[in-house]
């Protein structure tokens, strides 16, 4: 505002003055949520009764998102390319989408631009059906994609019928006579991901979603490609087993041999720290399973850890007298030891479940004297989400604060990187194996 090779002095003149006398009083449209700090936009209508909004309300959806992201996403400038290029790109794209599933796919698009992986898309109608333009009949088992190959790791439901051909580590190479990449590929435009790891994560199920009853599956057999035919079912036949996470089979703690302890974060609940970390103060080495989402247990775990009450975190906040202007906002400490703290081995496991708390979670943990985290690096995605309600009942997500470490390095997109990397292979998914944690208690004995 002040370059004279830009603007005459008249114009920068006047732009100083609107910058100076700025609106400073409440805002109508958005506030900022106490204790927190990130943003709510809960004031602005979310025209429910549109299934389809006409084209001025679709053209609302996307100003609206696009502004919002441009003056409170504390992480616009980790997005690729130009924010103002995604306005342009999108305007014919919803002017044109004048179909249910075409403005839902339009909001979807919008969304995964910002590269968040706390892109979620929700409807307040909850019998509308998301994402059902790709079909609604899904593969009865859960896949993992490994090197363009996707490989089977559990089955929904075993009482539906399969093919013997298919096993636990049976690796599908194409589905429909399309290879998996490009499935992936197919799906990318759609889907909002930190990283390629968590986009991998988050498409891996809908790769076989399809219209059809019967599923082409190319599968490699006895050293050849082999085609056979399976059934899909509607989602709801498999029962709840299939929101589960791969792990969530673990006991919430044990004891493994050699004296390691292992204390699975999802399952853990606050009113069990006690009970569970206080035999554990005598292991040799603590593994503490974070491939999951905690239960806010973080403070007291580690209460059992440190007593020197490490900073972990700082933040970023909106200052909402100044859009667009990101100011600090405090940072956060384990407390201290309430008993003689933990004086072993610490031992974390992540990878691209590993998202939002748990990536706080992890980075508490990174303080402690002897800490190694081991797995793939995490799913990018940390701070507290803001939600944006969209015309025809949608609304949507994106993290609202910034979080970085205390000095100063970045979370969101990189997520938090392993000292020791580990990915899970198709032999070892085949085998049964918990690779990730196979090679966890291999590095407990070397120390």
């Amino acid at each position: 505002m002040t370059d004279s090779l830009l603007f005459t002095e008249a114009v920068r003149s006047r732009l100083t003055y609107l910058k100076d006398n700025r609106n400073q009083g409440d805002n109508q449209y958005v506030q900022q949520q106490k204790g927190i700090g990130n943003t709510s936009f809960e004031s602005e209508k979310g025209y429910a009764d549109m299934s389809i909004p006409d084209q001025p309300y679709r053209l609302l959806a996307l100003f609206r998102y696009w502004t919002i992201i441009h003056y409170f996403f504390p992480y616009k400038y980790a997005i690729d390319g130009s924010w103002d290029d995604v306005l342009i790109q999108m305007i014919p794209i919803f002017e044109q989408a004048n179909t249910p599933d075409t403005y839902q796919q339009a909001i979807y698009q919008l969304v995964a631009s910002i590269k968040d992986s706390h892109g979620f898309v929700t409807s307040t109608d909850k019998s509308r059906c998301l994402r059902c333009n790709l079909g609604t009949l899904w593969l009865p088992f859960e896949l993992k994609l490994i090197n363009d190959r996707a490989v089977i790791t559990r089955f929904y439901n075993d009482s539906l019928s399969q093919s013997p051909a298919l096993t636990v580590g049976t690796v599908i190479s194409a589905i429909d006579g399309q290879p998996i990449r490009a499935h992936i590929d197919r799906l990318r435009p759609y889907v909002s991901a930190s990283n390629e790891l968590v986009l991998l994560r988050n498409v891996r199920n809908l790769i076989g979603v399809g219209t059809d009853k019967q599923a082409r599956l190319t599968i490699n057999q006895h050293g050849r490609d082999t085609t056979i035919v399976v059934s899909r079912y509607t989602y709801k036949e498999f029962g709840k087993s299939a929101s589960l996470s791969l792990n969530a089979h673990y006991p919430v703690s044990r004891w493994l041999p050699d004296s390691i302890g292992y204390v699975n974060m999802g399952h853990l609940t606050q009113r069990q720290i006690d009970s569970v970390m206080t035999p554990l103060l005598t292991a040799r080495t603590i593994i503490f399973d974070l491939r999951n989402y905690p239960q806010g247990t973080l403070s007291l775990v580690g209460l059992y850890l440190t007593d020197k009450r490490p900073t972990f975190a700082q933040f970023t906040r909106p200052n909402l007298a100044f859009p667009g202007v990101f100011e600090q906002m405090g940072s956060s400490k384990l407390p201290s030891a309430r008993v003689k703290p933990y004086t072993g081995n610490v031992i974390v496991l992540v990878n691209e479940d590993t998202q939002s708390q748990a990536e706080f979670t992890a980075m508490a943990f990174q303080t402690l004297d002897r800490v190694t985290v081991v797995g793939s690096p995490t799913a990018g995605a940390d701070g507290n989400i803001s939600w944006v309600p969209l015309p025809g009942g949608y609304r949507t997500a994106f993290s609202g604060i910034g979080v970085y470490y205390p000095d100063g390095r970045e979370t969101q997109r990189i997520g938090i990187v392993p000292d020791v990397v580990v990915h899970p292979s198709s032999e070892g998914i085949r085998a049964g194996r918990d690779e990730v944690l196979e090679r966890a208690i291999e590095l407990s004995h070397g120390h």
